[in-house]
C-alpha cells in the first residue's frame, strides 16, 4: 500500500480510538489493532504518537472547513456582498459543528491535554496555530470574494475568530442549544463586518491606514 494511503487509513484508527475511548487512548499499539497491522507499520508511517496526533488534527480541520469554503465560493460566485456572506458561513458553522461532533471533541480534547500534559504540548500549539491558520484563510477568502479589506490586521483577527469559535462550539458541546450556539457565530459574523472597508483597488472608499480594535 502506498505509503499516504497507509498513513491516511491509520488516521482514520486512530480517530475511531479516540472517538471511542478519548485522545490519550491513541497508542501506537492501539491504532495498530485498530486497523489491524503490526506495530511496525505504525512506527514506519509516524515517528511518534504525537505525529500522529498531528496528522489526525490536520485531518479533521481539513474536512471541517470544506463546508465554509463551499460557502464562500458559492457567495462570490452569485456576488453576494460581505455581511451577507459572514452571515452564511454563520449558520454553515453550526451545521458543520453538528456534522463534526465528535471531531471538535476530539480537537478540544488534544487541546486541553496538551495543557496539562508537557509531552503533549507541542502537539497542542501546532493544532491551536492551524486553526489560526485555517481562520486567517476563510477571512481573508471571505474579504477577497466581497472585495473589501480589513481596517485591522487580518492575523490578529484571525486569532480572534479562532478564540471565539472554540468558545462558541465548546458552549454547544455541553448545553447542546442550537439557537444559542447560531446567536454566537451570528455575533462574530457581525463583529466581523465592523472591521472592513471597501477595497479602493475594487473601486470603493479608501481604506483607513491605521485602525484599532
Amino acid at each position: 500500500m502506498p505509503l499516504a494511503r497507509r498513513r491516511a487509513q491509520l488516521v482514520d484508527a486512530a480517530l475511531r480510538v479516540a472517538a471511542r475511548s478519548g485522545v490519550e487512548a491513541v497508542t501506537v499499539r492501539a491504532v495498530a489493532r485498530e486497523a489491524d497491522v503490526s506495530l511496525g507499520t505504525v512506527h514506519y508511517c509516524f515517528h511518534d504518537k504525537d505525529e500522529l496526533l498531528e496528522a489526525m488534527g490536520q485531518s479533521i480541520r481539513v474536512e471541517a472547513t470544506d463546508q465554509i469554503k463551499a460557502t464562500i465560493t458559492a457567495g462570490a460566485g452569485v456576488g453576494l456582498d460581505f455581511p451577507t456572506l459572514v452571515h452564511q458561513c454563520a449558520d454553515a458553522l453550526l451545521q458543520g459543528l453538528k456534522r463534526f461532533r465528535q471531531v471538535r471533541l476530539l480537537l478540544l480534547e488534544i487541546a486541553t491535554t496538551g495543557a496539562r500534559n508537557p509531552a503533549l504540548l507541542g502537539t497542542a500549539r501546532t493544532h491551536l496555530e492551524q486553526s489560526t491558520q485555517m481562520a486567517l484563510a476563510l477571512a481573508t477568502a471571505c474579504a477577497a470574494a466581497t472585495g473589501v479589506t480589513y481596517r485591522v490586521d487580518v492575523r490578529r483577527l484571525a486569532r480572534t475568530i479562532t478564540a471565539l469559535i472554540d468558545g462558541i462550539e465548546l458552549a454547544w458541546l455541553v448545553d447542546q442549544d442550537d439557537e444559542r450556539a447560531l446567536e454566537g457565530f451570528h455575533a462574530l459574523a457581525e463583529l466581523m463586518t465592523t472591521y472592513v472597508v471597501a477595497d479602493p483597488e475594487a473601486g470603493g472608499a479608501s481604506a483607513p491606514s491605521t485602525a484599532s480594535t
